[in-house]
Formats: C-alpha cells, structure tokens, sequence
C-alpha cells in the first residue's frame, strides 16, 4: 500500500473517531500510520472558555504534526470536523508536495444523533457548536474535484467495523498525487479566489444593502494579494475575509 493521507469530514460526535481506529485495525501489519485527532488538544477547559483563536491554534498544531509525519513517510488518518473545503485543501496541499495518496471520508451522521452520542463523550462538545458546524459544512465533492470523497458513510445507519474494511480497500487501489496538478485539479490560486468570491455571495446574501458598495470586492481584491504575498492557506484567507466584511457592515 502507497503512503496516504486521509482527511475524515463531519460533524462532532458524528462517529469519525471510531471510524478512524476502524480503519487502522484493518490496515496489514507493518503500515506505519497514525491518527492525528484533534480532541488531543480540546478539553473541558477548552471548551469551558471557547475562543475562535484557541481553535485556530488546534487547527494549526494538528496540521503542523500531519506535515510532519508524512514528511517522514507516515500516513496519516486526520480526524478532525475538517468542515470547510479549505480546510480539506491544505491537508490535500500536505500529500500532493509529498506525492501521497489524499483521500476524503465522509462521515455524514444526522446533527440530531450527532447530539445524543456527544452526552456519552467523557468531554462533551457543547450542542451549538455541533449545530453550527452542521450548517455550515461544505459537503466534500460538492464544488472541487480533489474532493470527492471515496466513501460516505451515516454511522447511525452503517457498521463502523465493515466501513473501515471498504475504505482500506478503496486506499489501497488509489494511486499517489504528483506535485504538478492535473488540468482537472485547481491551484491553490484558484482556490483563493473561488472561495474568496463565495465568502462575498454569501456576504452580500445577507447584507443586501451593501451590493452596491464599491469597498466590498475592493477588499476581497486587497486581501487576496495580501494572502498570496504572505501565504496565507484558504482556510485561513477565508476566515479573515469574513472578519474584514463583518467589520465593514458594522461600520456603514
């Protein structure tokens, strides 16, 4: 089996971890792969006193040790909500500079069950970030080719056990990624600028009095060179984006 990385997508208390350690149990011996989950570094005290930066933090301590480890010839199951496709696309970014396997898994549990199996977690996730996180998942494969996912599965419906023996499987048969995308691949240029120009759709959905205002794609443009000349990964230009145009409705 090639070297992989594979990034698990859902909701908290949808069932990821258990469908991670399924699919490493069904791994041959001898695969060196690690689960890197996020709930390492969330605990009631970080959910005790949420801050949006306290998350980014998380995030960016899970993506620094996946680089890592692949960098070492490791793969790697990343369990995390993996929500937005910016997210997806920097671990994607992590196994195509590496010429790895990427594949996405989705784990598409309804937010209603999702919210009795996080009253048995040892650390509940409090129920509205759940929610939150269910509205706003950008479902895999919906817009990008790269992220079609090679499995979908409801844990309250599907057997983790036999899951995790059909992705395994479907690993094994996909071949690596180069560091040169493919016509049908999008550079992380496009990227930015697809998600950029959402960010500001749905902006304006709900702030329809600022159509007209000449500042909104203004600081779309700013902050996209601002992002390229600095590096800055989709997820986080997209966050910021959403911040700027916030603060400019609040000041109109």
């Amino acid at each position: 089996m090639e070297q992989f990385l594979l990034a698990m997508c859902g909701i908290p208390s949808s069932g990821k971890t258990t469908l991670a350690r399924a699919i490493k149990n069904h791994l041959k011996s001898g695969i060196r792969v690690e689960i890197v989950s996020t709930d390492r570094w969330r605990d009631e005290e970080f959910y005790s006193d949420f801050k949006p930066e306290k998350e980014h933090m998380v995030r960016k301590e899970a993506l620094e040790k996946t680089r890592r480890l692949v960098q070492e010839g490791v793969s790697v199951i990343h369990d995390d909500t993996n929500y937005y496709a910016s997210m997806r696309h920097e671990l994607y970014d992590i196994a195509r500079l590496n010429k790895s396997t990427f594949a996405v898994v989705h784990v598409s549990t309804p937010v209603e069950l999702a919210v009795q199996w996080n009253m048995d977690r040892e650390t509940p996730v409090p129920n509205g970030v759940i929610e939150k996180i269910a509205e706003r998942l950008d479902v895999p494969g919906s817009r990008y080719a790269w992220d079609q996912p090679i499995a979908t599965y409801n844990l309250g419906v599907d057997d983790s056990n036999k899951a995790g023996s059909e992705i395994v499987e479907r690993i094994d048969s996909l071949a690596p990624i180069g560091v040169e995308t493919s016509s049908s691949d999008m550079s992380t240029s496009d990227l930015l600028d697809v998600i950029t120009r959402q960010v500001v759709k749905q902006f304006l959905d709900a702030n329809p009095s600022m159509r007209k205002d000449p500042r909104v794609s203004k600081e779309r443009r700013k902050l996209l060179t601002h992002a390229k000349d600095l590096g800055l990964s989709p997820f986080e230009t997209e966050q910021r984006l959403g911040v700027i145009l916030e603060d400019l409705a609040s000041r109109k």
